[in-house]
């Protein structure tokens, strides 16, 4: 497969609801479009909870392969690349949703202001795992959530609350898994920064500039970064770059150059040092790598 056959998978129109449950096992044996297969990198449009159950195997997710085994728990935000892996028997239920099937509040975090779904990728790992006796809670939320699921559309209120349980149980292990994690509430100026982040990867990774746009100094933003997940500002927007720089490289059919240009890259030679200073590879190289 190369990458003028990687899929971008949308949310299906046969999905008469904004979630859903699927056990690893059904979706082996769903007809899948042509252009999906779920054991190649594709692009999601929509959020994934993943809880292995039982066996060992790998996942991949934004270009890292992860080991997994019972109790892992993956997080796939919306626009992330992954795919399943090499395989032992693997089981797994597959939590899905779209972002307005939820309140912007809802992850059961600490924070002075609302965490955007655009933004929680930087708080939440992609992988944790999970204690047994967390494991085992997540799955039997999952497991009503999809006996709810398959009765009258009077029990929908229901699903839709044990939905929620289940994305506010799942955050909350993997934040508080984190090495630097803290009890004190997410700073609201790291959410500021992320979201500007977002806004703005593609034009400006100065650390100044960004600064500037929060009133306050470089020093500052450096020390608000490092609280809340240990990196440094220049780190998280390289890093930004970087991912988005190889999700371009695979899903679009252009040259090194267009994609060094659409990420601020005005000179192509610096685009170049740029990506293989971070990856380890040149953009062409990557790509080569990446084709199956």
């Amino acid at each position: 497969m190369d990458a003028s056959s990687l899929a971008n998978v949308q949310w299906s129109p046969g999905v008469n609801s904004r979630f859903e449950v699927v056990r690893l096992e059904t979706l082996n044996r769903r007809k899948l479009p042509s252009d999906h297969d779920p054991w190649q990198a594709h692009r999601l449009h929509f959020h994934a909870l993943i809880l292995f159950t039982q066996g060992q195997g790998t996942h991949g997710v934004d270009f890292t392969e992860y080991s997994v085994k019972a109790g892992t728990l993956i997080h796939i935000c919306a626009n992330q690349i992954h795919h399943f892996g090499h395989t032992q028997e693997l089981e797994a239920f597959l939590v899905i949703f779209l972002p307005a099937a939820l309140p912007p509040n809802l992850l059961g975090l600490s924070t002075s202001s609302p965490l955007s779904w655009s933004t929680v990728q930087y708080v939440w790992p992609s992988v944790t795992s999970l204690q047994p006796g967390q494991a085992q809670t997540l799955q039997q939320h999952i497991e009503l959530l999809e006996t709810y699921k398959k009765t009258d559309a009077w029990q929908q209120p229901a699903a839709q609350y044990l939905l929620w349980s289940i994305i506010s149980l799942a955050s909350q292990a993997a934040i508080r898994s984190k090495k630097n994690y803290s009890d004190q509430a997410i700073d609201s100026r790291f959410l500021e920064f992320v979201g500007l982040l977002e806004q703005s990867f593609e034009s400006c990774r100065s650390v100044k500039w960004y600064a500037q746009q929060m009133n306050c100094s470089a020093k500052t933003l450096y020390r608000i970064c490092l609280e809340a997940v240990g990196e440094s500002p220049k780190t998280i927007a390289d890093k930004r770059v970087v991912i988005e720089a190889q999700r371009r490289l695979l899903f679009n059919q252009t040259t090194v150059k267009t994609v060094g240009n659409s990420l601020g890259f005005e000179e192509t030679t610096n685009f170049i040092k740029f990506f293989r200073r971070l990856v380890g590879q040149t953009p062409d190289d990557f790509r080569m790598a990446s084709k199956i």
